[in-house]
């Protein structure tokens, strides 16, 4: 089966799609990968085809990242500015690198332009999701609203479910709808989705979805590119391999106007606790300290690697870093910025494997201190946590994904 997997994301949310496509590969299919040319190093000795979109400059992805810093719904009026002009190129370059495919697929990065593209080449689209869309439950908050308080309750929380499907889509129809019609030569109803699975790409020991015997939804576990081939740098061994705890503290494709301020802040708060600090410095969330001999920076590591070497994990709470660290059997902190951040930091906390979130906007030097010493100190919740890690580590999503379109192959 010829199957190209669209995926126009960041970093973190490409990276899970290259690893599925090396299953779908190593399993005889024929597999493409669309995404943003800046991720190319992610394809690098795959044996994966990368059909390159030229996406955002590299300052305009910075600029998306600081604006992500006030939170959802400023990060949706930018992106409502921002996709006609980037939607219409990136329709173009996806309908030439699927010619000739048999199925699409994707999460909602792909789907932006990946629905109409089937449309137009008569194909199924598959939705491939990291997060519980189209999942209404009484459970957990819908993806865009993980900040939801506990009095909304069990109807509030279906209800949450409603508003953030259209939340999430806000930004993109008005674009997706002129790429189709003006780009594609489309008109009418999508039909590429209909009567076709969705297939999740996280654990359902996280987020478990209702039973819906009308749906065809499966969950398979996260989706893991191998880090075997890592060497790491000789003088970060020797800093993990000191006797006093180390945290790790990263914000991953997030950036900031305060990033100067923000990492005297982190790097306080874990000198309360008594911990040292691996920093990552990433997209520009933080900015790179010398001179400390309790503080190792870095712009970026395997997060599968790394996390497992620590006493705690404060991150963004973006999909795919909140994989790797409920992976690694470690209590975690979420500081998310927006968007679907606060839905995994709330799914943390939910586990009892993490405290509670702490928003950017609202971190401080106490507020993370006092979480700092909960994960390395609360003993219950690094049982719960470690006890997490090892069930999802046994979970092979990437396998589970893969038979599932091989189920599809034969119908």
């Amino acid at each position: 089966m010829r199957i190209a997997i669209v995926s126009n994301d960041t970093r973190g949310g490409v990276q899970p799609y290259v690893a599925l496509g090396i299953g779908l590969a190593q399993a005889g299919h024929d597999v493409r990968v669309v995404a943003p040319a800046n991720h190319s190093s992610l394809f690098t000795n795959t044996g994966l085809k990368l059909f390159p979109l030229s996406g955002p400059t590299t300052e305009e992805v910075n600029e998306a990242a600081r604006i992500a810093e006030k939170g959802t719904l400023a990060t949706m009026a930018f992106m409502a500015k921002e996709m006609p002009k980037m939607i219409f190129q990136s329709t173009k370059e996806t309908l030439n690198a699927c010619e000739g495919v048999d199925i699409i697929t994707g999460g909602v990065g792909g789907m932006v332009t990946g629905i109409a593209v089937a449309d137009k080449l008569q194909v199924p689209f598959i939705q491939t999701h990291l997060q519980p869309v189209a999942a209404p439950s009484r459970e957990y908050p819908g993806v865009m609203l993980g900040a939801l308080p506990d009095w909304a309750g069990d109807l509030g929380r279906l209800l949450s479910h409603h508003l953030s499907e259209q939340l999430l889509w806000m930004p993109f129809q008005g674009a997706m709808s002129e790429a189709r019609t003006k780009v594609l030569g489309l008109n009418g109803k999508s039909r590429s989705m209909e009567g076709q699975a969705i297939i999740y790409g996280f654990s359902p020991r996280v987020v478990p979805l209702p039973d819906n015997k009308k749906e065809k939804r499966y969950t398979t576990g996260y989706w893991i590119l191998p880090t075997s081939n890592f060497n790491p740098p000789e003088d970060l061994q020797t800093f993990l391999d000191q006797e006093k705890p180390v945290v790790s503290i990263g914000f991953g494709s997030m950036s900031s106007n305060q990033a100067e301020r923000v990492t005297e802040l982190v790097q306080q708060a874990a000198a309360n606790a008594g911990l040292r600090l691996i920093l990552l410095t990433g997209s520009g969330g933080l900015k790179e300290i010398v001179g400390n001999d309790d503080l190792y920076c870095l712009s970026e590591v395997p997060h599968e690697w790394l996390f497992r070497k620590v006493s705690a994990i404060v991150h963004h709470g973006g999909a795919g870093t909140t994989a790797a660290a409920l992976r690694s059997g470690v209590p975690n902190i979420v500081v998310p910025f927006g968007v679907d951040q606060p839905f995994w930091g709330s799914r943390v906390a939910a586990l009892g494997v993490g405290p509670k979130p702490i928003p950017h906007a609202r971190l401080s030097v106490d507020k993370l201190t006092i979480a700092l010493q909960t994960a390395v100190s609360d003993q219950a919740m690094r049982t719960r946590a470690a006890d997490l890690g090892t069930l999802l580590r046994a979970e092979d999503g990437v396998s589970k994904a893969v038979e599932c379109f091989n189920r599809l192959a034969q119908t």
